[in-house]
Order: structure tokens, then C-alpha cells, then sequence
């Protein structure tokens, strides 16, 4: 296994099966584009049947970005510790929990990284946010636009059974800089482990509910800028509204949260062009959606809003009935 150098090197990390190749050389190359030239990189890539004729395109698109000191690291991702837990979210595999324990998968001499979702673009420089203090965190992370660890259509399910104040912030899952040495010497990942097993019939949010519930006191705050989250469909829409509504100016690096991505067919918001272009930069360029595959999906589209705005009054109707309820039994 290729050992990097930690004292110059700053340490990437992903989580990737086959279905996310293209997605994470974007990333990938995204992030070598944008970074000072004079730092050194090295993408740590926990893979799930990733075969060695996509290792190579990925290698050579990053070869194409003219990073001077840049390579990509390839390592086996644990499955099997987490192939058994339930996923809720359609748009996820087992490779998303991975990063609940990427910190002890690393070399020994890491002391930190920057753990990265594959559906994201980095805009500017990472080597600003390597600098950065953790403190004493566990990680450094920016707020999830779901907002408070008590919003109800988000957040973490048991929060007053762990103690969890209702308006503690709730962080986004997908940029983490993790102080791996405390992560380590805290036995984090099997603690979120053994949450994660005995919830698994109320978590919403996988691993980034998980991260929550654990670490809620444990955390400190980014800029927005670097997790700028895409709004959410529902919202452009006028069918849902923003528990928490950010101040969006910058964004060094652009998530395409949500089950919308730009190389799906039917996404809309016009972030979707800074993926595009780093696209055709790597070994994808030129590659769009099959126009017959838009047409099919944005046929859907209004049964699909329908349904949405439907279960979101169906679920306002049952809080407002639970909470009858309760006063009526005060």
C-alpha cells in the first residue's frame, strides 16, 4: 500500500463503488484544478468494485489537470462491516457509511483529513481549508440546511431520549475534516457503529444522522461556502420551505445533495454547468444525458411534484393531529 507523506501531503478521502466513477474523477479533478501548486495531494479512494481499466481513466484524467504532486491512493472499502444496514435513501449504497470509519483505515501517521462526497465540486483552493484550526473537534463541518438536530423532517429521530438540545446545529455529512489522532483515541467509529445498529429502524439520514446524534457536542462550524448545498427541488418550486436558510455568497465547493444530480436525467438548478466543466476536462469530456432519458424523466416530473407536495401535507397533517393530541391529554 502506497504510504504518503503527511507532513507535506494533504490527505483526501472518498468513498466510491463503480457507480460513482465518473462523479468522482470530477471531484477529484475539481480539487487538483483549484489547489495551490505547490502542495502535494493524495486522493485516498476507499472503492467498492472499482476495476483497474476505471482506476486508469481516473489516473489519467488527474494526470490531465497538470497537478504537479498529485496521485490517487486506492484502498479496499470495509463492505461487509457495513452491508447489513438498512439504507433509506435510495440514491445511497453501503460505500456511504464507509466514511464512519475511514479515520482507522488510514496509515498510522495521518493525523487528519478531508473526507469528501463524491457529488460535489471543489472550487478553490483546499489547501485554505487543510490550514484550518479542528481544535479540539472530532471534525469541522458546515450546517445542513435540515438546520437543528430537532427538525422534525430532518435531524436526529431520538434526540431528547440521548439529551440532545432541540436547537443544537445539524451538520451536513459530505465535507468533514476530521481530526483523525482524537477520532482514533476516542474509539469514534465503533461508537457510531453501535449507534447506527441499534437505531436502525428510526434513522431518515444514514451516516450523517449517525455523525449527529454521536458528535453533536463534538463539532465545530465551517463557512458555508465550503458545503454550499444546492436547494433542494421542492423548495425552487414553492412546495416546501427551508427549515434554515443559509447566507450563500461563495461556494468553494458546491454539493449536489438530494437524489437531483447533474448527470442524472431532469436536474434543473444551474449549478449543474460547474460539473459539466470540470467533466470535459477529464477522461468523460463531452459526455452528457441522453436526450431520450431527459425527455422520459421530465415527462414524470409533474406526478413526481405532485406525489412530493402530497406526503409533505400528509406529514403537516399528522404532526398537527399529534400535537392535538397531546394537548388535549395535557
Amino acid at each position: 500500500m502506497y504510504a504518503p507523506n503527511t507532513k507535506d501531503s494533504i490527505q483526501v478521502a472518498f468513498a466510491c463503488d463503480a457507480n460513482y466513477v465518473m462523479p468522482l474523477t470530477v471531484a477529484i479533478c475539481s480539487a487538483a484544478t483549484n489547489c495551490d501548486r505547490s502542495r502535494h495531494l493524495t486522493f485516498n479512494v476507499f472503492q467498492d468494485g472499482i476495476g483497474p481499466g476505471l482506476r486508469e481513466k481516473v489516473e489519467r484524467s488527474l494526470k490531465r489537470t497538470g497537478f504537479p504532486n498529485a496521485r490517487v491512493n486506492w484502498l479496499d472499502a470495509p463492505i461487509e462491516r457495513v452491508a447489513n444496514v438498512r439504507m433509506v435513501n435510495k440514491w445511497l449504497t453501503p460505500s456511504a457509511l464507509v466514511r464512519l470509519l475511514i479515520p482507522g483505515l488510514l496509515p498510522s501517521e495521518v493525523q487528519k483529513v478531508i473526507y469528501l462526497d463524491c457529488d460535489l465540486v471543489v472550487n478553490e483552493d483546499l489547501s485554505e481549508l487543510w490550514d484550518a484550526d479542528i481544535g479540539g473537534n472530532s471534525l469541522l463541518a458546515v450546517r445542513d440546511t435540515i438546520g437543528w438536530v430537532g427538525n422534525p423532517d430532518g435531524g436526529v429521530s431520538n434526540y431528547r431520549e440521548l439529551g440532545i438540545p432541540g436547537d443544537a446545529k445539524y451538520f451536513n455529512s459530505g465535507v468533514l475534516f476530521v481530526n483523525v489522532t482524537k477520532w482514533r483515541e476516542s474509539g469514534t467509529s465503533a461508537r457510531l457503529l453501535n449507534y447506527l445498529t441499534k437505531n436502525q429502524a428510526i434513522i431518515r439520514y444514514e451516516d450523517q444522522e449517525v455523525l449527529n446524534a454521536v458528535l453533536f457536542d463534538d463539532w465545530g462550524e465551517l463557512d458555508f461556502r465550503w458545503n454550499w448545498q444546492i436547494i433542494w427541488r421542492g423548495v425552487r418550486i414553492g412546495t416546501h420551505k427551508m427549515a434554515w436558510v443559509p447566507e450563500r455568497t461563495r461556494k468553494s465547493i458546491i454539493h449536489f445533495i438530494t437524489g437531483e444530480k447533474p448527470w442524472l436525467p431532469g436536474c434543473d438548478y444551474e449549478e449543474k454547468e460547474y460539473f459539466f466543466r470540470y467533466l470535459d476536462r477529464t477522461e468523460w469530456a463531452g459526455w452528457r444525458v441522453p436526450w431520450y432519458r431527459e425527455v422520459y424523466s421530465r415527462s414524470l416530473r409533474p406526478f413526481s411534484d405532485a406525489r412530493n407536495a402530497l406526503g409533505r401535507l400528509r406529514r403537516k397533517l399528522m404532526k398537527t393531529q399529534l400535537l392535538q393530541a397531546c394537548a388535549r391529554k395535557a
